[in-house]
């Protein structure tokens, strides 16, 4: 039986954690605007796949007047070309283009090809996602990429070139929940001030607005996570409930059975030991939880990662990481022994 293109594509794109997007909500309105800026007549993905994207800036997009793609797989009817080793550039082109989101410890766990875990080799990246953003930005003046949402919590070196980040609450694959931002990229370094954040439509800062929002603790006051006898409890993940979601108390209120133990590796739920009385204990409790839901209203959740998709009410389901948890504990506690 004859394999479409569809499906070798959606064969291949699985295998090095490409997906495919579904419709143009990727396409918010600062998107769209950003591409028409660039003034370019060109857009070319290197990664084209089934040229879904190119079907949507083409569909909505005026001044783009033809659609240039490569892709890894020549059956899919592109110019041949491994976009992860060098892309060709395209004088007056717009960069539009979904890479493949695969982390360096997921492809060896996987026991994906040897032509995979090649890409990482004198990386300093740990996902593929980000070695495709270097050849973009190599390569072209303009781009416009879907990434990973947690891009904005990392390390990468060339934020300084992004236009804007856009957070999408509606996923736009298909085949996978990864929660993803769309990145928008010029040829001008910038300070954090001036790159634009948006979630959806609605523009919510800089940055270096949502940079300014990040705890950091300092390690001054002891405490122990995953400690079975702490008597501050945490739920460190949004419930697909919206009434259970990241929260500090104590113990015996959560729903939850102690009596499996924590293990040191836990990360959902934990127990934290802290030197406090027990006379105030129950006023860090509330400090904790004031400190936590100031820092979600001021950083719009970014600071937090996102964790498997949405909760029921459509709001992005967060993770809060030890470290931020431990600033929190730390300025709670601070503030109490001043009491």
């Amino acid at each position: 039986m004859a394999v479409s293109r569809k499906d070798r594509a959606a064969r291949r794109k699985r295998s090095l954690g490409q997906f495919f997007t579904e419709g143009a909500c990727w396409l918010q309105p600062q998107v769209a605007a950003f591409i028409s800026g660039c003034g370019a007549k060109e857009a070319y993905d290197p990664f084209a796949g089934t040229g879904l994207l190119l079907d949507a800036v083409r569909n909505a997009i005026g001044g783009i007047e033809s659609c240039v793609g490569l892709d890894i797989d020549p059956r899919l009817g592109w110019p041949a070309n491994d976009s992860l080793v060098a892309i060709p550039p395209r004088a007056g082109a717009v960069a539009v283009t979904n890479p493949p989101f695969l982390s360096n410890y997921s492809a060896a766990r996987k026991g994906l090809s040897a032509k995979v875990r090649s890409y990482f080799r004198g990386s300093a990246h740990a996902d593929l996602y980000m070695i495709a953003l270097d050849r973009l930005l190599d390569a072209q003046p303009n781009v416009v990429a879907i990434v990973p949402e947690s891009f904005i919590n990392s390390d990468y070196p060339r934020k300084g070139r992004l236009a804007s980040l856009t957070v999408l609450q509606r996923n736009p694959f298909r085949d996978t929940t990864v929660p993803v931002a769309v990145a928008c990229f010029d040829a001008r370094q910038k300070p954090l001030a001036e790159i634009a954040v948006f979630v959806d439509a609605a523009r919510v800062g800089s940055l270096q607005s949502v940079e300014d929002c990040r705890l950091v603790p300092d390690f001054a006051i002891p405490m122990r996570f995953n400690d079975p006898s702490g008597w501050l409890a945490v739920r460190c993940v949004d419930s697909t409930d919206p009434a259970r979601p990241i929260a500090f108390g104590f113990p015996d209120a959560f729903n939850y059975d102690w009596r499996d133990g924590i293990k040191h590796s836990s990360r959902l739920m934990t127990r934290i030991a802290v030197d406090v009385p027990e006379e105030r204990r129950t006023r860090v409790v509330a400090d904790c939880n004031a400190l936590l839901e100031g820092l979600r209203a001021n950083a719009h959740d970014l600071v937090l990662s996102p964790f498997k998709g949405n909760a029921r009410n459509g709001r992005r389901r967060r993770r809060l990481d030890y470290a931020t948890c431990r600033a929190i504990v730390e300025t709670a506690v601070r503030d109490v022994r001043r009491l």
